[in-house]
């Protein structure tokens, strides 16, 4: 694949990880509901720098309350028996195999890069600021009952 042809489907690429990580590590069958490169982020936000030849940032971001439907799923854990621990891990662990999957999808690319260490942010009060010229991929996938939404900016 080109450059220029990742670049048209860099956002596809991440979303189709995204999707394909939540429904084997939980059931939950989500889709592309919208794509939209706003600058808002929900409850918790899961983030990877992605260091490369083509480095940039992945931000996976919900509300806790979807974070937490997607743990009790991925864990067995009782939906009320979910720890604040527990989403903010269940958090992290999305953005580590979703950069994972992607990084496979992605072998021979400009466009490789190594897996960092997730992290997570809390609050809705969250702006992300670059100083140079930034590529937004991003969009919103949903089922009707959960929704999480990703960027990739690079």
């Amino acid at each position: 694949m080109s450059t220029v042809d990742i670049l048209d489907k860099l956002g596809f690429i991440y979303s189709d990880a995204l999707i394909e990580v939540i429904g084997t590590v939980s059931g939950i069958r989500l889709k592309v509901s919208s794509r939209d490169a706003d600058n808002n982020f929900d409850d918790i936000t899961g983030s990877m720098y992605l260091n490369g030849k083509k480095s940039g940032m992945l931000f996976v971001t919900a509300k806790e309350s979807d974070v937490r439907v997607l743990c009790s799923y991925m864990t067995g854990t009782d939906l009320q028996d979910v720890t604040a621990a527990e989403v903010d891990d269940t958090m992290c662990e999305l953005v580590n195999m979703t950069a994972g999957n992607a990084k496979l999808r992605l072998t021979d690319t400009d466009y490789i890069f190594s897996l960092l260490q997730p992290f997570v942010i809390k609050g809705k009060s969250v702006s992300i600021v670059t100083k140079s010229i930034t590529k937004v991929e991003a969009g919103t996938l949903s089922n009707g009952e959960i929704s999480i939404r990703f960027k990739v900016v690079y």
